[in-house]
């Protein structure tokens, strides 16, 4: 059974979010997407239990208010949502960056590609990943 593909898009840029909707809208149009502008914004609709399970969040780093690494330090101390699944998808190629990502227990590390093809293939492999994974399980 195909499940349902449930995103988190963390991100602050206007431009790079709708060229990121736009490429889901190709590769998995029947993907439910919500947009958080910054760190904060995402926790809120995480702790307002707003997003179907399971997600993931695709999750920038440099943003106003909370940034990438904020949230993910506040979701791993999160009491219900510590296990949410989380990909990186940023400009930054900072080895610290990455690193400090993994530490804090990324799913995976992409740096945004330019253009709508290689975001696209992105997008495509990452709706291939979700169909083929079991999400964490959540007691009833």
């Amino acid at each position: 059974m195909k499940r349902q593909m449930n995103i988190l898009l963390v991100e602050d840029d206007n431009l790079d979010a709708m060229m990121i909707e736009r490429a889901l809208n190709r590769v998995a149009p029947d993907a439910t997407v919500k947009r958080a502008v910054d760190g904060l914004e995402g926790l809120e609709l995480i702790e307002a239990d707003v997003m179907p399970k399971p997600y993931f969040v695709l999750l920038d780093i440099n943003m106003p208010r909370m940034n990438g690494h904020e949230f993910l330090r506040a979701l791993r101390a999160s009491q219900t949502a510590s296990d949410s699944i989380v990909f990186m998808f940023t400009t930054s190629d900072s080895a610290q960056d990455i690193a400090e990502a993994y530490r804090e227990r990324v799913s995976g590390y992409i740096v945004k590609p330019q253009g709508t093809a290689g975001m696209n293939t992105i997008l495509h492999t990452l709706q291939g990943f979700w169909t083929a994974c079991e999400p964490p399980f959540t007691p009833a």
